[in-house]
């Protein structure tokens, strides 16, 4: 059994102490006492008034840690296990919030208990734009966005490897490629989102898909609070009115890659979101779509 050297003063039956309403009343306990002859009992009360506090907070921290708590001066140390003591006594208070965008292996903040995990899968990235004659226009489809996932865990979190999946990459006049497959060890697995579909050359003067969206992800495993496998990404239009890009595919914490109409305006999707598909008017040279956005993992720590 841990140790507790801090005890009480006066405790025992029939004490030599004051009653409550006289220390009330006493005139020292808020002027102090002065010089000359104090009563034993007065002192003795002032006395187990601090003593007893102090006893009991040292018996809670000793009893909640199962740790000694010494009377050896070590105030920073009494300062820390006290600190201890309250958090393992009041469980689910928010320590930390942790976030992921490298491979790694998680460590829990001391005095985690409980863990709330967040996980989205790479975006796919925007098809690019093929050249273009002086008569044709053409465009690329939109990413899907990677899966995401949110669970809570009690256990079994501790050294848990971390994989951070890429964003798909974006090549002019060329499909985009498939985002990566994030995880939180074998807790929770997001794979990524796929890219766009690269588009023909659409006569400038006709109403055309030029490239299908990138589908989102395939489901998630492990999300016990909530799962989805994203969205999928928009595909281009061409019409005589004007051409438009539709926006990447998103995710509850990832945005797409933002829809427009300006050729060369391709974005980059975000925290696994997809990105734009390239666009192009007459004549003109293959261009990129958008990158997707690389997964991410973010852990909510609580006492």
């Amino acid at each position: 059994m841990a140790t507790n050297d801090y005890l009480p003063f006066g405790t025992g039956a029939g004490s030599n102490v004051i009653a409550q309403a006289d220390y009330v009343a006493l005139a020292a306990r808020v002027a102090g006492f002065s010089a000359g002859v104090a009563k034993s009992n007065q002192l003795n009360k002032t006395w187990r008034q601090s003593s007893v506090i102090a006893a009991m907070i040292a018996q809670f921290t000793s009893d909640t840690l199962a740790q000694d708590v010494l009377d050896d001066g070590d105030l920073a140390a009494l300062q820390a296990k006290f600190s201890a003591a309250l958090l393992s006594a009041a469980p689910g208070r928010l320590l930390a919030i942790r976030t992921f965008t490298a491979n790694g292996t998680y460590t829990p903040t001391a005095g985690t208990k409980s863990i709330i995990v967040e996980v989205v899968g790479g975006g796919g990235a925007g098809a690019g734009a093929i050249a273009t004659t002086a008569s044709t226009s053409s465009g690329g489809g939109s990413g899907g966005s990677g899966a995401y996932a949110k669970a809570r865990f009690t256990s079994g979190f501790s050294g848990v490897a971390i994989t951070i999946g890429a964003g798909g990459t974006a090549a002019a006049g060329a499909p985009g490629g498939a985002g990566g497959t994030t995880s939180f060890g074998a807790l929770v697995t997001c794979p990524g989102g796929r890219g766009g579909s690269i588009g023909t050359q659409i006569s400038s003067g006709s109403t055309n898909i030029s490239g299908a969206g990138g589908l989102n992800s395939t489901a998630p495993s492990g999300g016990n609070i909530l799962a989805t496998p994203g969205i999928s990404g928009q595909a281009c239009l061409i019409s005589a009115a004007g051409s438009f890009i539709g926006a990447g595919g998103s995710n509850p914490i990832g945005s797409g890659g933002q829809g427009y109409s300006a050729p060369g305006s391709a974005t980059a999707g975000t925290n696994g979101g997809g990105g734009s598909g390239g666009l192009n008017g007459v004549s003109s040279a293959a261009t990129p779509g958008g990158a997707g956005g690389a997964g991410l993992v973010v852990v909510f720590e609580f006492s």
